[in-house]
């Protein structure tokens, strides 16, 4: 009985504020009490507890009104405001984005605190009266309780990316909301990184627990403001974090200084060598922007690339995207690349761009609707290529224009959501890459003019996008003729990976694409959605794998009307207008002259190599040239195809084991009309062969 009263007597007694209010409760509590030896000396050893604690809490109180007097009227409202900010929690925050250095994509966000309804209160004033008020640690467990709550109120806003939150790792919080913030941290260890004030005045066994804490949990550290006070390199092996901040007196006219620029280095190549992102605080200029990425920084955080916002934004202007990737690519290819704006409605000389030192053409920046028309000479090679503003509708007029890029960059680059009309007058050609069309834009070609591109990447696109992504939607409307040539290891000359839709209206077109697996026109993984109507296709896929039209891995669908079709495919594993693994072809064509021919260990002329299929052809000519142990006219070896043949005019000459012209039930066969000449090598069969 009496160890809970000198229990509840102390529990009171950390709530006063005074060693008079300390003996009065003294003086109540005595009476309760059984006068023993024992409790007699647990009374007195909780008493001088209690004492220590008044006094130091007296001198606390003293020390903090006498450095209140010192204060002018204006501080004095500061601090008020202060006081009551922390009393009611009233902390909002703004989230500043943190940019990747390669492509100017959001990389992460910061969280940082500000004081709802009180002009001129700042995070500084914030820091500086809680320290001054002893009340630092309630800043620290606000922060990670508020960011963390209103990321839960907000689980899709930021888009799966990380935010950082700041810590003052040195500040003590109570047992109870520590306790609370460690289970949150652990519920959100994947979504944010503690971003730490580094401080040689933080002690060694402090620092190696709160380490060990955020590691178990899985939480990255960020070292914030590195550059200034006690940073030097070597107290980076005493905090072993993920990410290190430069601090913005080092980023600021680091263009101009030297000096600096050897400091930064130094950081940067300590921080890589040890698998540690570098991140640069504070940039505010373009110069800054262009030598910290040229010096090879992770990183950007700073008022030039986005300001500290209530509303969290998920992507940045084009033009400070585009601006991040030129200097990337200065930094990879040793040179500065000089981009023309060029204005809607001008004609724009390749031959005097290039004698001016410009790389690129950057169209529809600053608008969004109009034309340009790029004109050079039949034998005028440049170094030049192009590419369209985000958001931009309007139409490009290429006349004997020879552009190029690096391999495995653009020479025609669309940007997203863009309606890109390009008309081709005259011969154009394009040097080691194509066109590309992210999944959000639509490219229609037009005019009576040629394009010859011709691909040097290792993985390789013609027209399209690259093999990891899809295309948007691809319209042929010219008269002339497109031809893409690749001599190379994987890829698709019309189209993408991940597949998307084409529409091919007119024109004449001239692919070779020769590779370990080759697509001609199609997708090597994803589906795809191809219409053929009034064109003259001459396709070449030859490899390991290849089509000339279709997919490798996925369903296609392909229509075909008033066009001439010619495929020729060699490889181990071919087909010439289908899939090779997809699940299901559909072909359909009517008023075609088709011509398909093709050797392998396994190919089909018109299907799926693998799995099913389902042909129509109407009132069309069909020759087949087929070549291998297992060689079809139609569809798989496996079986379930479906052929519908209607005034149809067949001639297949095979030379395959199989000696069938498909694998299929006899009801799903259904011919009528026209001649099927089917040969074997030793005779011709006048009727269809199951």
């Amino acid at each position: 009985m009496e160890r809970k009263i000198i229990s509840e007597f102390l529990e009171k007694a950390l709530t006063l504020r005074s060693v008079d209010d300390l003996k009065e409760l003294e003086k109540e509590i005595a009476p309760t009490i059984e006068i023993t030896p024992e409790n007699v000396r647990l009374m007195n050893a909780a008493f001088s507890v209690a004492y220590e604690l008044m006094l130091a809490r007296e001198k606390q109180d003293a020390e903090e009104k006498s450095r209140r007097i010192e204060l002018s009227e204006t501080e004095r409202n500061e601090i008020a405001l202060v006081q009551r900010l922390l009393d009611y929690n009233m902390f909002t925050y703004h989230f500043q984005p943190i940019v990747r250095a390669d492509n100017g994509e959001i990389y992460s966000y910061e969280a940082l605190m500000r004081a709802e309804g009180m002009p001129g209160i700042t995070p500084f004033h914030i820091l500086k009266y809680a320290e001054l008020s002893h009340r630092l640690g309630e800043v620290e467990q606000y922060t990670f309780l508020n960011v963390i709550r209103y990321m839960d109120e907000h689980p899709g806003l930021f888009g799966g990316r990380k935010v950082f939150i700041n810590s003052m790792p040195n500040v003590r919080i109570g047992e109870t909301k520590l306790l609370e913030i460690t289970r949150l941290l652990e519920q959100h260890a994947d979504r944010i990184v503690v971003e730490m004030i580094e401080n040689s005045e933080f002690v060694d066994e402090r620092l190696g627990q709160v380490k060990e804490q955020f590691h178990d949990m899985g939480i990255p550290i960020a070292i914030d403001d590195f550059g200034t006070g006690y940073s030097n390199i070597s107290n980076l092996f005493r905090y072993d974090p993920d990410y290190v901040k430069i601090d913005r007196s080092l980023i600021s006219n680091i263009h101009d200084s030297p000096n600096k620029r050897h400091i930064v280095r130094e950081i940067i190549d300590f921080c890589h060598s040890n698998n540690i992102m570098v991140l640069a605080e504070g940039v505010e200029t373009s110069e800054e922007l262009r030598m910290i990425i040229l010096m090879g920084i992770d990183l950007i955080q700073g008022y030039y690339t986005a300001r500290p916002a209530p509303e969290v934004i998920h992507t940045l202007p084009f033009e400070i995207r585009a601006e991040i990737k030129a200097h990337h690519l200065e930094r990879e290819d040793g040179q500065r690349m000089r981009v023309y704006q060029a204005p809607s409605g001008e004609m724009i000389s390749l031959e005097r761009l290039q004698k001016a030192g410009y790389s690129k053409i950057l169209v529809g920046a600053g608008w969004s609707e109009g034309s340009v028309t790029i004109t050079g000479e039949p034998q005028l090679y440049t170094g030049v290529h192009i590419e369209t503003a985000e958001g931009f509708r309007g139409s490009v007029t290429l006349e004997n224009a020879h552009l190029s890029n690096q391999v495995e960059r653009p020479c025609i680059d669309i940007g997203d959501d863009c309606e890109v009309t390009l008309i081709l007058v005259g011969e154009n050609k394009l040097g080691n890459s194509g066109i590309r069309v992210p999944e959000t834009s639509v490219l229609t070609l037009e005019g009576n003019g040629s394009i010859e591109i011709n691909l040097g990447s290792s993985d390789y696109y013609g027209i399209g996008n690259d093999l990891s992504s899809a295309h948007g939607k691809l319209v042929f409307d010219q008269d002339g003729t497109v031809t893409v040539t690749a001599e190379s290891h994987t890829g698709v000359c019309i189209g993408s990976g991940q597949g998307g839709e084409i529409d091919i209206r007119r024109g004449r077109y001239v692919i070779r694409s020769m590779g370990a697996l080759s697509v001609g026109i199609g997708a090597t993984d994803g589906p795809c959605r191809i219409n053929f109507l009034g064109c003259s296709l001459d396709v070449l896929a030859t490899g390991a794998y290849s089509i000339a039209i279709g997919s490798v891995s996925s369903n296609t669908e392909i229509n075909m009307i008033y066009s001439m079709v010619k495929c020729h495919v060699e490889s181990q594993l071919s087909v010439g207008i289908g899939t090779l693994h997809g699940e299901r072809a559909v072909i359909r064509a009517e008023s075609v002259n088709m011509n398909v021919s093709g050797s392998g260990d396994a190919v089909t002329a018109l299907g799926s190599l693998t799995n099913k299929s389902d042909i129509t052809i109407l009132r069309s000519g069909v020759k087949v040239n087929c070549e291998g142990s297992r060689a079809f006219v139609f569809g798989s070896y496996q079986g379930g195809t479906k052929v519908t043949l209607t005034d149809v005019d067949l001639a297949a000459d095979m030379a395959t084991e199989s000696r069938v012209c498909a694998v299929a039930k006899k009801e799903d066969v259904d011919i009528s009309g026209g001649k099927c000449r089917v040969s074997f090598g030793n005779g011709v069969i006048e009727r269809f062969v199951i």
